[in-house]
């Protein structure tokens, strides 16, 4: 099954237990012990338990006294010091992302999101995401109507910040963002497959052009465990001396 390549064995079970995690099991299954891994892949105990030493350390997997080896929930570290999708900065960390809804809604009625794009109808496109298969975030992305037409038309990719940038022109340079703790609604629950009321992290956006007008508003929930939110912090008191 595995080739003398210069590549260390466990480190080949390494890899091909990683793909068949991501395509055959999800968060909370338990593999299969030890010695039916050593069977399966024909290898050693020893190359076996190193590899899974190496998914543990990489918070693939989580051992559980007497209980066994579990696949772990995956964490993706979302950088609030750049501008950037969710997507991009994902891509960056070779995690797979896809779209599993997409909905268009046109907002012609009252809506606080048109006093903070100042404008008169809303264009709001909401997705359910997979990270590496599993639901982990629902996203609503709020637009001046004008600004993008015939979107649910041409809108073809996964990224919408890319997509906005080469369609419409549109680039975001800065941004406001907040993050509040909160917890999940039975809908919210229902398409995240979790528990209602178990813990969601809250993102809203407020994205600026070039020229400081505001262009688009994010409202995105994310699974709390599934999530970490990384902030450089400075002093500015030594910046200025």
């Amino acid at each position: 099954m595995f080739h003398k390549n210069g590549i260390p064995l466990y480190t080949q079970l390494k890899n091909k237990l990683l793909k068949d995690i991501k395509e055959n099991y999800k968060v909370g299954d338990m593999i299969p012990a030890e010695i039916k891994l050593e069977k399966q892949y024909e290898v050693s105990r020893i190359t076996v338990r190193k590899a899974i030493e190496v998914l543990e350390k990489d918070n693939v997997l989580e051992r559980k006294q007497g209980k066994g080896t579990f696949v772990k929930a995956h964490k993706i570290l979302y950088d609030a010091n750049s501008i950037g999708s969710l997507t991009q900065r994902l891509a960056k960390q070779k995690d797979i992302i896809k779209t599993e809804s997409l909905h268009f809604l046109i907002i012609e009625g009252e809506h606080y999101v048109k006093d903070l794009l100042k404008c008169s109808k809303l264009l709001c496109i909401k997705r359910t995401r997979l990270l590496n298969n599993v639901p982990f975030a629902l996203m609503c992305n709020y637009l001046d109507f004008d600004s993008v037409p015939n979107i649910e038309k041409n809108f073809n990719i996964e990224s919408l910040y890319t997509f906005l940038k080469d369609e419409y022109k549109i680039e975001f340079y800065n941004a406001e963002e907040t993050v509040e703790a909160k917890n999940a609604s039975n809908t919210e629950a229902q398409k995240l497959d979790i528990n209602e009321r178990d813990a969601l992290l809250s993102l809203h956006r407020l994205s600026f052009d070039k020229y400081n007008n505001p262009v688009e508003y994010s409202d995105i929930v994310i699974k709390a465990n599934m999530y970490k939110h990384k902030i450089i912090l400075s002093n500015d008191r030594l910046s200025n001396i």
